[in-house]
């Protein structure tokens, strides 16, 4: 067995929940804060573009914490699960799971999102130019949403051989990256114009992608405890 399960099997259980909660409370924070980031940088576009993207975020927000919280700790779970009862097939054979999670309720996100999305803002209240700046966000975005569900599910993966400082590393580092990345895409840098509210959605899409690579390298890489098989 190795070390870090052995710790989460045998160490006192209050300072093992602490050590354990306190990187995802930073990865939850962050997250949320990526939203509120994009709506800073957005606002500077006028009310009309602001108003979509509310029509958006509790949207996003809702997907972010069904992978993340809902089917992530489900991911998390089971990979504990199994390290715990020391069945090391089973738990190197799970990060594939998560990617196949990843990759269908990330396409079935898309379908609903892009079919349903521009009927479910006009409900939620939008209209004119805040209808069309939601639709325009909103399309971009979940577009990606595979990339959403795989960042989440393969960080789940992670956590779940005790790994709390990488999800929340990853998280940290992307969310500061996306401070100068989201206003040049919106806004423009020099010569380039800038993409509008299409540009912040652009900016949350690389957020995750580059997350999702990273996580993927590790784990496929050898990196962590696993060892998942490269097919």
């Amino acid at each position: 067995m190795d070390a870090r399960t052995h710790r989460l099997l045998h160490a006192p259980i209050g300072p093992t929940l602490l050590r354990l909660a306190a990187p995802n409370v930073v990865v939850m924070l962050v997250q949320a804060l990526v939203g509120l980031i994009e709506t800073a940088f957005v606002a500077g576009l006028g009310t009309d573009a602001l108003a979509g993207m509310a029509l958006v975020f509790p949207v996003l927000m809702l997907v972010q914490m069904i992978s993340a919280g809902a089917m992530g700790g489900g991911i998390l779970s089971a990979v504990a699960r199994s390290l715990g009862a020391g069945r090391r097939a089973q738990a190197d054979a799970l990060p594939w799971y998560a990617a196949a999670i990843g990759l269908g309720l990330g396409f079935l996100t898309t379908l609903l999102a892009l079919g349903f999305g521009p009927a479910l803002y006009r409900v939620m209240g939008g209209e004119g130019a805040s209808l069309a700046a939601a639709s325009a966000y909103g399309g971009v975005v979940f577009s990606g949403a595979v990339l959403v569900w795989l960042f989440n599910g393969l960080a789940a993966v992670i956590r779940g051989t005790g790994n709390m400082a990488l999800p929340a590393i990853v998280t940290s580092v992307g969310a500061a990256v996306l401070v100068p990345l989201s206003p040049a895409l919106i806004y423009g840098v020099g010569p380039v114009p800038g993409l509008g509210i299409v540009g912040g959605g652009v900016a949350v899409l690389a957020y995750y992608a580059a997350g999702a690579v990273v996580f993927a390298h590790h784990l496929w890489a050898g990196r962590g405890l696993l060892r998942p098989a490269s097919r």
